[in-house]
């Protein structure tokens, strides 16, 4: 999740430029990326140079069963969404596995165009409940420590995670769940 130079947190542009965080990657783990949604990616297209940020890359067991772990109770839908053998659209990385959008100051893709999963991280859905990832080269989980503090660090709150949450739900091709918040903003 970090954010561009002009509206970010600090804390997202101090990450952005140490070690494998959100926005970088260890080399050989890009089947794990996650995927972009068709409105996703025309949306950054239609706004952001061209970049070479985007490649194909196979719906391989490793990346499905990953998404899964995302999603658990609704394997079957991830696999009719991402069947094996097929390809999906993700982030295209460098050979030090930087995302391609990321520059010398952070994101380059202004906040409200990045996908849903990059305005999401490190905070997820479990059920109704906002939860964080325990992502250990995540700075905003080192310094924050804490769901609130990380919330407060990173200028969001429950109502916008729950509601960035739902949208990705949406774009991805995933039915809303019980419980959840209706989506009210456009894509």
């Amino acid at each position: 999740m970090s954010q561009t130079q002009t509206n970010d947190s600090d804390v997202c542009r101090r990450c952005s430029l140490l070690g494998p965080t959100c926005c970088r990657i260890a080399t050989g783990q890009e089947e794990f990326c996650f995927p972009l949604s068709k409105v996703e990616k025309e949306r950054i297209q239609d706004h952001v140079p061209y970049t070479g940020g985007f490649v194909v890359s196979p719906n391989s067991k490793a990346f499905i069963d990953n998404v899964c772990r995302l999603f658990p109770g609704e394997e079957a839908i991830v696999a009719k969404l991402f069947p094996e053998g097929k390809e999906h659209f993700r982030l295209a990385v460098d050979s030090m596995g930087a995302c391609r959008f990321l520059g010398p100051l952070g994101c380059e893709i202004p906040q409200e165009l990045r996908p849903y999963y990059c305005r999401l991280f490190p905070f997820w859905m479990v059920d109704t409940l906002v939860i964080h990832f325990d992502a250990p080269g995540c700075l905003a989980r080192r310094e924050g420590q804490t769901l609130t503090r990380m919330l407060h660090s990173l200028d969001t709150n429950r109502a916008a995670v729950k509601d960035l949450y739902g949208r990705l739900r949406l774009v991805w091709g995933l039915p809303p769940r019980k419980g959840e918040l209706k989506v009210t903003k456009s894509f």
